[in-house]
């Protein structure tokens, strides 16, 4: 029974050291970004977003409401940090305006 409590307590000690270790590999991976991930974000959230915004300033009627509904979605997509996602709103607006996306830019964005 002596030897049960000796080894309680040396765990909050050894607890409170993994724990540590793991706050701060967590904090360093956070901080730490690809850099192809930025570029790629660079482009989904600059270059389309501006294809596509505007595209749907191009279009009339209910096409146009649809076009900026997309746009805007996908502008709070880049803000929230989901890039892909973000794109495929961008890329919804341009198929309703009618309007092929730049095509040396989608072969980067598909890196």
């Amino acid at each position: 029974m002596a030897y049960q409590l000796s080894s309680y307590r040396r765990f909050p000690a050894a607890f409170a050291i993994v724990a540590a270790s793991a706050l701060a590999f967590t904090g360093l991976m956070a901080t730490a970004s690809p850099a192809y991930a930025q570029s790629a974000s660079d482009y989904r959230c600059a270059g389309l977003a501006e294809q596509a915004h505007v595209a749907a300033g191009g279009v009339e009627g209910a096409k146009q409401s649809s076009a900026k509904r997309f746009v805007s979605t996908g502008k709070k997509l880049c803000e929230a940090g989901n890039e892909r996602a973000a794109a495929k709103q961008f890329r919804a607006a341009l198929k309703i305006a009618g309007v092929a996306e730049v095509e040396a830019d989608s072969k980067m964005a598909s890196r």
